[in-house]
This record gives structure tokens, sequence and C-alpha cells, in this order.
């Protein structure tokens, strides 16, 4: 289909991104490694300078510094592959503003980013922005990531409902992203997950258009990994279509 890129390194794992129908270009990307381990989604800032310059960037420098440090810390303990997280986005960040600084035409360009890295039954997430993670387990869908964003920070304080924020016109206001120049502070989050629970990473592509009601039906059908992911980009194309789309979802045994 044009437009649209898929990966799946095993039957467990699927990646999905897409353009969307009325995109001219996808400024979204996403990373799966080949052992199925590290998992990246990055979401170039809508209305910014070169979003997607932005999010392949930070997305090399996330996979090219996660290389350059000792894979054994994973089973070293979370603090260590929190600290290898927090590097790699560190490194993203220095990238991104270094090509946006010598190349006057990407002044201002950013990204919203998540990384997943799996450590035996711990998902170790890293995030800077609005990309999402949910956890599916026993029935329930949990967004287990809060959103870097103006529109976030009203809910947490009762201002908005979630549901007011989600058709919010200043949602995509980011407090949080590669790129941006003061207060970069990515999150570290840790789950651990049960036996046939799923994980969804997603972009605002997605959650913007589909319910959440709408997303656990979806995961907790018997579908494969790899159905769902097309499944969810397909509905999110048919309500809407107006953003570029990607989902990686996981299941764990």
């Amino acid at each position: 289909m044009n437009g649209r890129r898929t990966a799946a390194p095993s039957r467990r794992l699927c990646a999905v991104t897409d353009i969307g129908t009325r995109r001219s270009k996808n400024e979204d990307h996403f990373f799966l490694s080949d052992d199925g381990m590290l998992w990246i989604v990055a979401d170039g800032m809508g209305g910014q300078a070169s979003g997607e310059i932005a999010s392949a960037l930070a997305v090399t420098a996330i996979v090219d510094a996660m290389n350059g440090t000792s894979s054994s810390d994973d089973t070293a303990g979370g603090d260590r592959v929190g600290r290898r997280l927090l590097g790699a986005l560190a490194n993203a960040q220095r990238t991104v503003l270094e090509y946006g600084a010598y190349h006057e035409n990407c002044h201002g360009m950013g990204s919203a980013v998540l990384v997943g890295c799996l450590a035996g039954d711990a998902l170790h997430l890293c995030h800077a922005g609005d990309v999402r993670c949910y956890v599916l387990s026993h029935g329930i869908l949990e967004q287990v990531t809060r959103d870097h964003s103006w529109v976030a920070q009203l809910v947490s304080s009762g201002l908005m409902s979630a549901e007011q924020a989600r058709f919010h016109a200043g949602r995509g206001r980011l407090v949080q992203a590669v790129g941006l120049q003061q207060g970069f502070n990515p999150t570290l989050t840790c789950r651990t997950l049960l036996t046939n629970d799923r994980v969804l990473v997603c972009s605002d592509g997605l959650w913007e258009t589909l319910g959440h009601q709408e997303v656990a039906a979806l995961l907790m059908s018997d579908a494969s990994v790899q159905q769902i992911a097309t499944a969810l980009t397909d509905l999110a194309n048919n309500r809407s279509g107006s953003d570029n789309v990607t989902v990686v979802v996981y299941q764990h045994t």
C-alpha cells in the first residue's frame, strides 16, 4: 500500500507507519531491533520546520547511542537501563539541535519520541512528548505514559477532562520534545509485563482519532499482533486520515 511501511521481526511484534489520506509526507519514524528488544517511535512536531528530518535524526541518534553502550546492562538492573535510555535521548537532543543550528530551514524543528526497551519481563520506557504507551493486561487497557503537553497539564490539574483534551485546539502544544531548547527532561517509566499482556505504542495520529474502548476492543481480539497493528491503522485512516499514524503492537510471553 502506498505511503505505508510495516516491520515484523517476530510473530509477537509488529510496527506500521502510514502517511494518512491528507498529508503529503510522513513525519513519523519507527525502529524495531532485529531481536525485538528495542522499539522507537518518533513523531515530527506538526507545524514545525522539517519535522520529518527531526524524527529521522532522533531515531538514528537513539539507535547509535544504544548500540554504543553495553547491552549487558539490560539484565543488570533497571537503573542501568534507565541511564542508557536517558543517554540515548540526550544524544538525540544534541543531534537535532546541532543539525537545526547549521541548517537555516530546520530552525525550530523537533520531535516527540518514545523508546521502549525489554529486559526480561520489564518494559523500560523513556519519552519526551506525546507518543504514548498503553498496556492491556487481564482485559484492562491502561495508558502507562503521560503526555508532555499543555493540555495534559490542564488535565492533571483538574481544569480539563481527558475527553476535552483529546479534541482541544491546543492539544499539539508540547512542553517536552527532542529539539526543544529549554527544559528538556525525558520521563522514565518501567512496567512489569505478565504473560499474554499486549503493549501498544502509538503516535497521536492514532490516539487522537480512536477512543479508548475502540483500541481496547482490538487489542483484546483473537487477532495476531500484525492484524491488530494493521486494523488500528486502517481504522484511524478511515475515521480521519488527517495525520500520520504509527503503531507498535507487542504480545508478551
